[in-house]
């Protein structure tokens, strides 16, 4: 019996349908319906909407406003593109990443049900959304300027992969200016990045309608299963690590403590605080004697139960400090003194321990920290690092309200319809933000490259260099090159092995 993988499965389906657009093609039923092919992409244009952009069009002091203004927008994206390009580069050539699913060749496309990475569901959803937006916006420029648009288009190779506002030409070069043509090229990208803000703005806004759990993330008890949510501790509702830290000061420790998951109530020893996962070497907490696996419940008499409490009260502590530490290990309760050492991330004081979450054998996860973590995305985008994670983050593990993950939230208002629209707007979002900072790479047939162009070339012609355009024009050429041998080398670099085991066989 014959065990096609995902990516045979993907092949055969991309042949049928490349068969049956040529045989269309050929018996001249394309053609008929106003359709055309390139290969296996069939081509759809579409005189509909023209009227709707007329009228979409009308207020030209915006359009031309909102244009001129997004334009640094797209440099900044060209910048922060070009210089990931090249730092890409760099990784490939110094320390190449081995096969993986983040690196597979079928994955470094945004095309659904073929990349493996992401929801095919809300990546379609995203993807149509960003075009229409991406090319109207470059229509209405078009006709905001004064430019015919003979049709607007679409590209399907299965499901939707690009689309298209196909101007005149002839118009656009010798009617407009080169700011228009800056203007008319930028808008797709601008609009991207407007929609993109939107999208994550009313997101940002409904997380507030998702209440937050509790729930055990690694159990060594039983009857106690890691994922299981925790309703309350000792009579106390918990949602928040401040909820629990509330719960457990109500049981001394090692009293009793009771915990209500979705499984039953369950009565434990109440050993809880932070256990030492590690020591930094030559900071005050080896020096003093800790050891990995002892737990610190108490910090100059104050009571730590959870990692929220220990890192508010260490925060509050100097550099130099003397503090005294209780600690739990092998049944028995010890007191050490400890001069605190600078903290290499605060100002603070600094024992030098890694430590994670401990209570009666049991680590909590907090989904709270998760929503917080999403409400923060609008400031991290102040600084590259934040850039980069954005840009990634779909990546990095948080793909939407889907599947366990909406197991750990209760919507407040609508029921599960709000998974549904907070995760269409988080991708959304995510692909217009993706897709417009992608266009803005300095590379023709981009919009980057031709801004470039217009930019460069007029730059040129301001100082007195002849041939200014043609130059201008080989520079962008060049760039192409390089930005789509860098992609292609990317994709190539990390699967070699992959390729050397295909060739042997």
């Amino acid at each position: 019996m014959i065990s096609l993988t995902p990516e045979g499965i993907a092949l055969i389906a991309v042949i049928a349908y490349w068969a049956v657009i040529e045989a269309l093609k050929n018996r001249g039923i394309l053609e008929k319906y106003g359709l055309s092919a390139y290969g296996p992409i069939l081509i759809v244009r579409t005189k509909k909407g023209l009227t709707l952009l007329e009228k979409i069009s009308k207020p030209k002091r915006f359009w031309r406003f909102f244009a001129t203004a997004g334009i640094p927008a797209v440099f900044a994206g060209m910048a922060f593109m070009f210089a990931l390009v090249i730092l890409m580069d760099i990784v490939m050539i110094k320390s190449p990443p081995p096969p993986s699913p983040v690196t597979s060749p079928r994955n470094a496309l945004l095309i659904p049900w073929v990349n493996t990475l992401f929801p095919p569901l809300y990546l379609l959803i995203g993807l149509i959304v960003t075009l229409v937006v991406h090319e109207f916006s470059h229509a209405i420029l078009c006709r905001v300027e004064g430019i015919r648009v003979k049709s607007l288009g679409l590209l399907m190779l299965i499901a939707p992969i690009g689309g298209f506002a196909e101007p005149d030409e002839e118009e656009l070069e010798k009617k407009a200016t080169r700011t228009q043509k800056i203007r008319i090229f930028s808008a797709g990208v601008i609009s991207n990045f407007a929609v993109a803000s939107v999208a994550f703005a009313v997101f940002i806004f409904l997380l507030n309608f998702l209440h937050p759990v509790v729930f055990v993330a690694y159990s060594n008890n039983s009857n106690i299963h890691p994922g299981d949510i925790v309703y309350s501790i000792n009579g106390v509702n918990v949602s928040t690590p401040s909820d629990v830290t509330k719960a457990l000061l109500k049981s001394p420790f090692g009293g009793d403590l009771s915990i209500v998951t979705e499984r039953g109530e369950y009565t434990l020893p109440a050993i809880y605080g932070v256990r030492i996962a590690g020591l930094y070497k030559n900071y005050p907490a080896e020096k003093a004697g800790l050891r990995e696996g002892m737990i610190i419940y108490e910090v100059n008499n104050r009571t730590t139960p959870t990692l929220e409490a220990f890192e508010k009260v260490m925060r509050k502590t100097k550099p130099g400090e003397v503090i005294t530490l209780h600690v739990y290990w092998k049944g028995k309760t010890e007191a050490f003194r400890i001069k605190l050492a600078k903290s290499p991330y605060f100002n603070s004081g600094f024992l030098g321990v890694e430590v994670y979450e401990y209570v009666s054998g049991l680590e909590f996860g907090y989904s709270s920290m998760l929503l917080k973590e999403l409400k923060s995305l609008p400031h991290s985008l102040w600084n590259v690092k934040g850039w980069l994670y954005f840009v990634a983050m779909p990546l990095m593990g948080f793909k939407g309200f889907i599947g366990q993950t909406k197991k750990y939230f209760k919507p407040v208002i609508l029921g599960d319809r709000l998974f549904f629209l907070l995760t269409s707007l988080y991708w959304i979002g995510w692909v217009n933000f993706y897709v417009g900072l992608f266009n803005c790479l300095p590379a023709v047939p981009l919009d980057g490259g031709r801004v470039f162009y217009e930019v460069f070339a007029a730059l040129l012609e301001r100082i007195g260099v002849k041939g200014g355009e043609k130059i201008a024009g080989s520079v962008v050429k060049y760039l192409a090159y390089l930005i789509f041998a860098s992609l292609i080398m990317s994709i190539i670099v990390p699967n070699l092995s992959v390729y050397a085991k295909w060739l042997k066989l």
